[in-house]
């Protein structure tokens, strides 16, 4: 059968599919249909997508939005929920062999995703007869998400105008707008600055308007509604730097592309391997190290001279074995046990700045000191507190690492 009656199916059976929408408590909007292979490779560099082979390329796919209607007759968007299961399993019953759904995949859960398959081809995701590519260096699978509401609390107020625009807030919306790029028809890239200016809020009502298909864009996006849950559904479902550039949103984008594969690597070698886990490991990394832009200590370290608990008896160790690392590691005492047991048989008391110069050992050092104190326990009891004094001997910065915990815990579902 020729492509040409393989796209003439597809459409015949996405119209069946949208006429079976209301029968489960659904209305439906358009998402996607094609892309280009340039948007395609945009979507794979963006984390949203691990192939060139997707059946968008071949208009034989399709991402729909769900909605519900509530009492009050408002709309809520929805990624979840019996209806869009049933409505899932309606399009695979259309034609077994065929008809794909996003939500049955076996490696990440994509719920608007629907598709035609050419019998005997594969494509971008797996079923149960289908097997996913393994995810490249860098990233780290999610777990599946809790309904609708991944990312509902990653702002604090709202955005828009006449409205707070807190700039953290104000960023995470851009940097937001700007994974929408091709649907929304960007020019160019917002400036992710935190200022809620002119081309933020076109950027902004453009997605309201074409995506969640509202007539009159209200132009304000708020914790936990339809616009930020619309936003946040279509967030890499990986940990890669897309996503690590929400949580630590003062990085430089060098750092990110060069730690982040390697703070992955870190988490699965010390066994940092559930979300709450990784959100506190992330917390604590992303303080110490300024959000990735300080490898070592900024002081210079006079102050730990003499100081024997760190192992500081010979002059000048105070500097020399200042703070390096992601996590900050101070002292001969603590240079001398990693160069015994870390697992890159580095001997950084003879060159205490490899931790700082380079970039495996600079990560590798945080995760040795997080399993050598038997951080992960803490983190499993999420006491942020405890963690703090286990790391930093008091509780200096606690506001900012409970805000990167909170950021973190919103990104990874923990």
């Amino acid at each position: 059968m020729n492509l040409n009656r393989e796209q003439c199916i597809f459409l015949q059976h996405v119209a069946e599919l949208i006429r079976k929408a209301p029968e489960y408590g659904l209305l439906v909007t358009a998402g996607e249909l094609y892309r280009t292979p340039e948007q395609q490779a945009l979507h794979m560099k963006n984390g949203r997508s691990q192939t060139m082979h997707s059946q968008h390329l071949k208009r034989l796919a399709i991402d729909l939005n769900f909605f519900q209607q509530l009492p009050d007759g408002s709309l809520k968007l929805t990624y979840d929920g019996d209806g869009v299961r049933q409505l899932g399993a309606f399009w695979e019953s259309l034609d077994p062999k065929a008809n794909r759904w996003g939500g049955n995949w076996t490696s990440f859960k994509d719920t608007p995703h629907f598709e035609r398959r050419e019998q005997g081809k594969s494509s971008e995701s797996g079923s149960s007869s289908f097997s996913m590519p393994q995810p490249t260096p860098g990233m780290m699978p999610l777990p599946q998400t809790k309904g609708d509401q991944r990312g509902a609390k990653l702002l604090n107020g709202t955005v828009g105008i006449r409205c707070q625009n807190v700039s953290y807030d104000v960023e995470s919306v851009q940097r937001l707008l700007n994974l929408q790029e091709e649907r929304i028809a960007l020019t160019e890239p917002l400036q992710c600055d935190g200022k809620f200016g002119q081309k933020t809020l076109t950027a902004l009502t453009a997605f309201q308007k074409t995506v969640l298909s509202q007539p009159e864009p209200s132009g304000t996006i708020a914790p936990g509604d339809s616009t930020l849950l619309a936003l946040c559904a279509l967030l890499p479902k990986q940990l890669n730097e897309i996503l690590a550039a929400f949580i630590y949103l003062n990085a430089a984008e060098q750092a990110l592309r060069v730690l982040t594969p390697l703070i992955v690597e870190t988490m699965a070698r010390y066994e940092i391997n559930t979300p709450l886990r990784q959100a506190h490991f992330l917390a604590q990394i992303g303080h110490e190290s300024g959000e990735l832009q300080y490898r070592q200590e900024i002081a210079s370290g006079v102050a730990y001279e003499k100081r024997r608990d760190l192992g500081n008896i010979q002059p000048g160790d105070g500097p020399q074995y200042k703070g390096r690392g992601l996590i900050q590691l101070t002292g001969r005492a603590n240079y001398a046990e990693y160069s015994r047991t870390g697992g890159f048989k580095v001997n950084v008391e003879e060159t205490p700045e490899r931790l700082a110069t380079d970039d495996q050992l600079c990560v590798d050092v945080a995760g040795w000191y997080w399993d050598r104190h038997g951080l992960n326990t803490f983190a499993d009891r999420d006491e942020l507190e405890t963690i703090t004094r286990r790391i930093n001997g008091g509780l200096n910065g606690l506001d900012n690492r409970r805000r990167l915990l909170a950021r973190a815990k919103v990104l990874l579902c923990a």
